[in-house]
């Protein structure tokens, strides 16, 4: 009896945590984590000024990468959804020790018969110069992977059964019927034609099956914000506009991105506006404030829920949040402050938290604006759009095209250009007169036989009949 209770209340407290509609038999669940960034307890030999010199330059959480992907395993097995994907920078710098102490930990999941998804980003293949061994004051290189040797070592979790593009590390994969995964090898910054020529025709083929299609890859396939580009020059895809085209006209509509470790949701349209595209960036794990997003693909595959959620502790680091933040802020002030532009820190400071965290209009970030020193316009005169853009979170801002999306929680109808973003739980549960059924989603549901609903204003649990 007492094991039936606990086993009752892990599943209210799961559905509550998802903040989204009990998972149907036939609905699909996918757990979306980026830029991992993990690194090998073994590539500190001994900790010491090396480690310590490079901890204190870096934005990101190096030193806790382990208690986070560790904890990024726990809530995977202990909410178990169908699918998890990673689209990217999996390893601190592409250290086959930290690839092998992933892929050990990857196999819990897929042990446990849920299905793994990566591609590599930037930071996995190649002669990375980070890639480096702490031994005290000293620093030494540690043996990096090649693309083949990536392939192989993540063998479960895409590559093995899956179909390859003889050209790049991208495949096609089908976890279930009908639906497909294609996982894009952009780690390189490019895609190649012939890569991209076989992406379409293989997306093509999933559509003339009339299979759903959603891709992964590393590097988002347009500017979140006006800008992105000048703020740092690799930010997305190269040709992305040939790339979001080409992929639009073969069908592919939701691609997950990561890269930038901030967290938007962007939307373009094709070039007579009858088509559009979602690139879903999701920031990293190891930087402020180490998203992660739970999506929901209804049971005919016809419409994408997405929430996403902050990791605010993990075991032993009840703090971690907070010193992400400060590493984050201490970095901005630094360069700023060698560029000599310390005027700027605050604004930028409090701008770049807020682009983190996602729905920047929402915490009124356009506000900030008016505490922009004069001087800065002067100096960038393109710095009126550009903070327009990132604040009030608009892409294409000013533009035909300008259009503003959800970045944390959206409702995405697949089989046409179509965006809703569902009403917040607060707004139904205000309304205490509607007696109709909604999800926690705060989408309307037909009669259910069980699960969490509201109805009423309140929150009900529904129980199945023994």
């Amino acid at each position: 009896m007492k094991k039936l209770f606990i086993l009752k209340r892990s599943i209210l407290t799961l559905l509550i945590i998802l903040g989204c509609s009990p998972v149907a038999a036939k609905d699909i669940s996918i757990y979306v984590a980026s830029d991992l960034h993990v690194m090998s307890p073994d590539l500190i030999v001994n900790e010491g000024s090396a480690w310590d010199n490079y901890i204190s330059s870096s934005h990101k959480l190096e030193d806790y990468s382990v208690g986070l992907f560790q904890n990024m395993i726990d809530t995977v097995l202990s909410q178990m959804p169908d699918i998890v994907m990673i689209p990217g920078d999996i390893t601190k710098d592409g250290e086959k020790l930290s690839h092998e102490y992933v892929t050990r930990e990857l196999s819990r999941l897929t042990n446990a018969g849920i299905k793994v998804y990566v591609i590599p980003g930037n930071h996995d293949i190649g002669n990375i110069e980070n890639a480096q061994y702490f031994d005290g004051s000293k620093q030494y290189k540690a043996e990096n992977i090649t693309a083949a040797e990536f392939a192989k070592i993540y063998a479960s979790f895409g590559y093995e059964g899956s179909t390859r593009d003889e050209n790049s590390l991208s495949y096609v994969a089908e976890p279930f019927d009908g639906l497909v995964i294609i996982g894009i090898d952009s780690h390189s910054r490019k895609i190649s034609k012939k890569t991209l020529d076989w992406i379409c025709e293989q997306s093509k083929k999933a559509h003339e099956e009339d299979k759903q299609i959603i891709a992964m890859m590393h590097h988002p396939i347009m500017e979140h914000f006006n800008g992105q580009i000048d703020m740092k020059s690799d930010a997305i895809i190269k040709d992305d506009e040939n790339i979001r085209s080409r992929l639009m006209d073969a069908g592919i509509h939701t691609v997950f991105t990561g890269h930038f470790h901030t967290t938007d949701i962007a939307m373009a349209y094709n070039e007579n506006r009858t088509d559009s595209i979602f690139d879903i960036t999701t920031g990293s794990k190891i930087s402020y404030p180490m998203h992660h997003r739970w999506v929901i693909l209804s049971d005919n595959l016809s419409r994408m829920y997405i929430n996403t959620f902050v990791t605010e502790s993990i075991d032993g680091h009840p703090e971690i949040i907070d010193v992400a933040k400060k590493r984050i802020e201490r970095t901005i002030n630094a360069k700023l402050e060698n560029k000599g532009l310390s005027f700027m820190s605050s604004v930028a400071c409090q701008a770049t938290i807020l682009h983190c965290e996602g729905n920047e209009n929402e915490a009124d970030g356009v506000t900030l604006i008016d505490s922009i020193p004069f001087v800065a316009f002067v100096l960038y005169p393109e710095a009126w759009d550009d903070m327009n853009s990132l604040l009030d979170d608009f892409s294409s801002f000013g533009e035909n095209d300008q259009n503003r999306t959800n970045d944390l929680r959206l409702s995405i109808k697949l089989k046409k250009v179509e965006i809703e973003v569902p009403a917040s739980i607060s707004d139904i549960a205000a309304d205490n007169k509607d007696e109709r059924l909604y999800n926690l989603m705060g989408q309307r549901v037909e009669q259910k036989t069980h699960g969490i609903v509201i109805q009423g204003g309140k929150k009900i649990m529904l129980q199945k009949n023994p």
